[in-house]
């Protein structure tokens, strides 16, 4: 390079094929972030496919009457007389077992007072209690989500109370629906964060000891301390010397972004980088010296261009 600060026409060869490279850089860097939105896209069609779960458990918890439900039958003195193998294989209770099992023996001791002081008050006064609950595993002791459904059958004559009855729905695949989604949910907004951030904080590598970022839109102090971030372990990642921050299209400089400028740059260079600060238009030099920003620690270039050309001229 001369000493009027060109390159011959070597180095400018160099230089573009460089910045041919660095354009592949972006073109993967777009390929990467397609990728990540048809993640995104998958997670909902997945979410949408639980949705659909959680309707079609709802209209099998309506269809009282269906037989793959719990179905039990109690005297009013709360003695099981009947329950349907369904039930019996959802609790673990043998057929032979039947006779000497009472209605608080499918529940655990703790709920036992709610079930006396609400549920069963509430069957007696309005015929019926619905609401989710929970049954006790006979044999493992594990708790079992059930929608819940008590009632009375009477006497088709006289209307009086002949028994307790009940038909019950399991709910334990629709929690793990329930759990999943929010699973889904949380990595939807893992991905989501994630792509914003490659998007709002991209950092390119334009030599084996050179890396870039470019800035575009506002920088405020969330996105100010993002990009220390990424640029501090960028350049432990890297082994960078030297560390681009291109600030062409940043909408706004005030005292909170020069502030940032200068503690990236002090933080760059604890790790034994430099910064390089290009692309101050002329609006943006006069609102620094304005604000009396000092920025003597730091390499600055009028261009994006100049920047990539002093970086690749430094030595290895």
């Amino acid at each position: 390079m001369s000493m009027e600060g060109r390159l011959d026409p070597s180095d400018a060869s160099a230089l573009r094929e460089r910045v041919v490279r660095l354009e592949q850089e972006l073109a993967q860097r777009e390929r990467e972030l397609a990728e990540h939105r048809r993640e995104i896209r998958a997670l909902h069609e997945r979410e949408a496919q639980l949705l659909e779960i959680e309707a079609e458990q709802k209209r099998l918890a309506a269809v009282t009457e269906n037989s793959s439900d719990f179905i039990g039958i109690a005297s009013m003195e709360g003695v099981a007389q009947y329950l349907n193998e369904a039930g019996r294989e959802l609790v673990g209770l043998e057929a032979s077992e039947l006779p000497r099992v009472t209605i608080g023996s499918f529940f655990f001791p703790d709920d036992l007072p709610y079930i006396e002081q609400h549920i069963m008050p509430a069957t007696m006064e309005h015929g019926r209690w619905v609401g989710e609950f929970r049954f006790r595993h006979f044999k493992t002791g594990a708790a079992i989500p059930v929608l819940y459904n008590s009632f009375l059958i009477r006497d088709p004559e006289t209307g009086e109370p002949m028994a307790l009855a009940t038909v019950t729905a399991d709910l334990t695949e629709r929690k793990r629906a329930e759990e999943e989604r929010v699973r889904l949910k949380d990595e939807m907004i893992r991905v989501q964060a994630a792509t914003l951030r490659e998007l709002s904080t991209p950092l390119l590598r334009i030599s084996d000891r050179a890396v870039i970022m470019p800035l575009i839109g506002a920088v405020d102090s969330s996105r100010a301390a993002a990009v220390l971030e990424r640029l501090l372990q960028g350049v432990s990642a890297e082994q960078s010397r030297v560390v681009i921050l291109d600030i062409t299209g940043v909408s706004n400089v005030d005292s909170h972004v020069a502030d940032a400028l200068i503690r990236t740059a002090k933080a760059v260079r604890l790790l034994g980088a430099q910064m390089v600060l290009t692309g101050i238009r002329p609006e943006v030099a006069q609102i620094l010296v304005a604000l009396g920003v000092d920025l003597g620690s730091i390499v600055t270039m009028g261009s994006l261009q100049s920047g990539i050309a002093f970086a690749l001229s430094q030595p290895r």
